[in-house]
């Protein structure tokens, strides 16, 4: 989808909340708003609609930080990065939240968060019916320009001090001119300013392009090097959130794909002998996803009656059987990309898909493959440290 909803949380829930719908087709606003509290962010869940939800938080609650942590140690240092930067924090580590971010050869950047805000967060989000699975601090949004000290933008009451992938500071403009010595940026160096702000006499602005607050941040948000929602906040994957609401069909349709591909399997091997021991694992696939049943006669056959009962598309299940075995070669061509979910409309003649691989070109080269014999739309791709995640919708051509 081309659209998304993009908001601005505050540290606390009386802090306003801006917004904007961007659409990356135009790069541009198609709409935006204020809100004046965290109460009032269910009169977004309307507009969002079917949009991604970006949520920017107040890097004010945020501490920035760099630690020296050799590449080859950071995996096995990790457990121990709390603890590497424990005499610089005000909380005790067990209260927090630590981010790894991008690393500028030994120097690895950390975002700290506390537990209690990243809650209060994921509450004002879920109370309000917004789905979320990116959550940005503000600061990183903000552009980098090159050959400038440090990006400024004034969002409602705070300035936005950016110098670094990873690194700036939250300020009220009062505080700007006395602060200056302490940022630590070559003073030969303009700023690059995207709002109206009053600067120090000694600073040399470089005004960019006037545009609304949340337009620059909305069209930075997908470049910032730092997801909060990462550990135990992840999002939890879409194929569990689907089996919530469809969980029958869910299941039916997943083990249908299966005996799709061992059906697959037989046709190439013309060998009689191996026919019963794949009919079976067939068998035994069944009976492992619906254990209360001991009359197992034609897995196919029962499988497409759950299918129906379940409201799975309708018919007898012979056009998303041979659907299934034409998407076969696609996954034999790609094993490391996996089925988590799968939906079939007979109506539309087509099969959604939710795919789990470990990187965006073995998608690409799964789309390709199964493009010989459907249409094939791709959606949003997710990237986390566990891989990439998205859905793929085939359609009969």
């Amino acid at each position: 989808m081309s659209e998304r909803l993009v908001v601005r949380l505050g540290s606390h829930a009386q802090q306003p909340i801006p917004w904007v719908t961007w659409s990356d087709e135009q790069q541009g606003v198609i709409s935006s708003g204020v809100l004046q509290e965290a109460e009032a962010l269910a009169s977004l869940a309307e507009r969002a609609g079917g949009r991604p939800v970006d949520v920017l938080v107040d890097s004010s609650a945020i501490h920035f930080s760099e630690v020296t942590l050799p590449a080859k140690a950071q995996r096995q240092a990790m457990k121990a990065l709390p603890f590497m930067l424990e005499e610089s924090l005000a909380q005790d580590v067990e209260m927090l939240h630590f981010v790894p971010g991008p690393r500028n050869g030994d120097q690895l950047s950390v975002a700290v968060v506390s537990h209690s805000q990243m809650g209060l967060w994921q509450s004002w989000l879920a109370e309000a019916g917004l789905p979320c699975t990116r959550m940005v601090p503000d600061l990183l949004a903000l552009p980098l320009i090159p050959d400038t000290a440090l990006s400024l933008l004034q969002l409602e009451d705070q300035l936005l001090l950016r110098s670094g992938p990873a690194k700036g500071m939250i300020l009220e403009p009062e505080w700007l001119a006395p602060l200056l010595p302490q940022l630590g940026v070559d003073p030969q160096l303009p700023w690059a300013t995207f709002t109206p702000t009053e600067l120090p006499e000694e600073v040399v602005p470089l005004q960019q392009t006037l545009e609304l607050p949340m337009q620059w941040l909305a069209q930075g948000f997908g470049r910032a090097p730092i997801n909060l929602m990462t550990g135990n906040y992840a999002p939890a994957r879409e194929f569990g959130k689907a089996i919530q609401t469809w969980a029958k069909v869910g299941i039916a349709a997943s083990v249908l794909l299966v005996l799709g591909l061992v059906h697959n399997a037989l046709t190439l091997r013309d060998l009689n002998q191996e026919r019963d021991a794949l009919r079976a694992e067939q068998v035994q696939i069944y009976r492992t996803l619906f254990p209360n049943e001991t009359r197992v006669l034609n897995p196919r056959s029962q499988l497409n009656a759950k299918l129906r009962a379940a409201g799975g598309g309708g018919g007898d299940g012979g056009e998303l059987l041979a659907m299934l075995d034409k998407l076969a070669p696609a996954f034999a061509a790609q094993p490391e990309v996996r089925p988590e979910a799968l939906r079939f409309d007979a109506a539309r003649g087509e099969v959604r898909l939710q795919l789990a691989g470990r990187s965006f070109a073995q998608f690409e080269q799964f789309r390709e493959e199964a493009g010989r014999h459907f249409n094939v739309e791709t959606g949003a791709l997710n990237n986390d440290e566990e891989g990439v995640t998205g859905s793929v919708t085939v359609r009969v051509k």
